[in-house]
């Protein structure tokens, strides 16, 4: 069961952390996304969002180590976090969940036994759509647990969502508007059955042909063995793995029309497959992760 008082924590949005940011941004604009412009963490990070209507793909990479510290809380710094997961390798990192009440749903998760760590309130700054400054007010809920490492959450709420959430930056010339699935390989699917019943709602977590997938309310995360996943992107071949726990591995994004995708993908010379759901984008294409495209 969710929690009382908690609504639906659905799939705000995944990270792909990469270490030469400014070539990802490049790449991902080869992929037919049309990435917001560039802005800034506190603690260092440089990131540009792959917008949709109601979640997105963070892409962040490091600007200035010399900012890791800054906005610290309890010795817990997103900026140092990211420059250890990139001294390992590149790819899917964290994934944040939406939030639109902070403090009820962190108290919530928190109820159903699973490890949470520290609140973190932070500012941001941006340009409006009219060219002014101004600044992002956000909140994040860590939901970290060491034994799953990168397959572990973070609860992120908008206080001004009408900063992020901008119709002039969901018009992709791929046609995408939805992250539909982060998938996971796992050799263990059932750690992280265990963990999403308890985030999204056991009712909402099954086991589907071999393999467990929950329902988050907007979108799917997806937990596969390393056979399955195999299988599954055969076309493109996997990542370069970096750890035996379970982390994430690739997007299913939904786009409006696939063959636009594909004349796209091959004007600009992406190595790319056929999968059984849709078209598939080889890992280095999309720093160190693979982006699944379905109608």
């Amino acid at each position: 069961m969710i929690p009382p008082h908690q609504h639906r924590l659905g799939i705000d949005h995944p990270v792909v952390s990469v270490r030469n940011h400014p070539a990802a941004v490049e790449r991902y604009i080869k992929l037919g996304f049309s990435p917001s412009p560039l802005s800034y963490h506190p603690w260092g990070s440089v990131l540009t969002l792959m917008m949709f209507e109601n979640n997105f793909i963070e892409l962040i990479g490091i600007d200035d180590a010399s900012k890791f510290g800054t906005n610290a809380v309890d010795g817990f710094c997103y900026g140092r976090t990211l420059g250890q997961f990139l001294e390992r390798s590149e790819g899917l990192g964290l994934l944040a969940l939406h939030s639109k009440n902070i403090e009820g749903d962190f108290a919530a998760v928190k109820a159903t036994g699973l490890p949470v760590q520290q609140r973190v309130d932070f500012r941001r700054k941006l340009i409006k759509a009219d060219g002014t400054p101004d600044e992002a007010v956000v909140s994040l809920g860590m939901v970290m647990d060491p034994d799953l490492g990168d397959a572990s959450n973070f609860l992120c709420q908008q206080h001004r969502p009408e900063f992020i959430w901008r119709k002039d930056w969901q018009d992709h010339p791929n046609g995408a508007n939805a992250v539909n699935e982060v998938i996971y390989v796992a050799e263990e699917p059932g750690v992280l059955e265990a963990r999403w019943a308890k985030l999204f709602g056991a009712e909402n977590t099954s086991w589907i042909d071999g393999h467990v997938e929950a329902d988050t309310g907007c979108g799917r995360v997806v937990a596969l063995t390393r056979s399955q996943a195999l299988e599954r992107f055969a076309c493109v071949g996997l990542p370069v793995s970096y750890t035996d726990k379970p982390h994430g591995f690739a997007l299913q994004i939904r786009v409006r029309d696939l063959g636009a995708v594909e004349r796209i993908l091959s004007e600009n010379g992406v190595v790319h497959g056929e999968t059984a759901r849709g078209v598939a984008v080889a890992p280095e294409a999309a720093g160190n992760t693979i982006i699944e495209f379905v109608e």
